[in-house]
């Protein structure tokens, strides 16, 4: 699987230079200083989950955030060395939980295979042609299921890439992940109120 750097980034990258670039002119009215006030909150109130692969394949961070709030996930895996990567939601019996689940994972009716459909991922030319999945409220809130063909989904193939969204699940639900290239890493982090 492999595609360009994915819109999603693009965006993020487009979107922290116009506030640089607005900041930098110095948008000296109180909306500007209250705007700027309002981002740093959310900065630092951002949960963060990454996917490494030194010294083993794994997805680290945090494993609680606040519904609402901004939940980043990065990409700190070199591609070169263990490929791309997703943070996938899926539902809990839905998790590759034996070798041999994760070996099928890719087969029809599985969840690996659902999600790199969602994808629009081309077998013919090993391209992803939809990095992003957002599948219903914009940010992290839908699970990929056996009823659900579609969920949220991210794809990445360049190491420090990230994204960041809001998190839309309700107070109480745990959202479970994992990496449908390596289905051997999984995740959960639950949402708060």
């Amino acid at each position: 699987m492999r595609t360009g750097r994915s819109t999603a980034a693009r965006g993020l990258l487009a979107a922290g230079a116009a506030v640089g670039l607005a900041m930098a002119l110095g948008a000296g009215s109180a909306a500007s200083a209250e705007e700027g006030s309002t981002a740093a909150a959310a900065a630092a109130n951002t949960k963060t989950i990454s996917m490494r692969s030194t010294p083993t394949l794994r997805f680290t961070g945090s494993t609680h955030v606040k519904a609402g709030e901004p939940l980043r996930i990065r990409n700190l895996s070199d591609p070169k060395e263990k490929g791309p990567h997703t943070f996938t939601l899926v539902a809990k019996n839905v998790l590759p939980d034996s070798p041999e689940d994760r070996r099928a994972c890719f087969t029809p009716g599985k969840i690996c295979l659902t999600a790199a459909v969602a994808h629009k991922f081309d077998e013919e030319e090993e391209k992803v042609n939809r990095p992003h999945v957002d599948a219903l409220l914009r940010g992290w809130d839908r699970r990929f299921s056996r009823k659900v063909e579609t969920g949220d989904s991210w794809y990445s193939e360049t190491k420090d890439e990230e994204i960041t969204q809001d998190v839309r699940a309700r107070p109480g639900q745990v959202l479970r992940y994992m990496c449908i290239i390596h289905p051997e890493m999984q995740g959960q982090i639950r949402v708060t109120d």
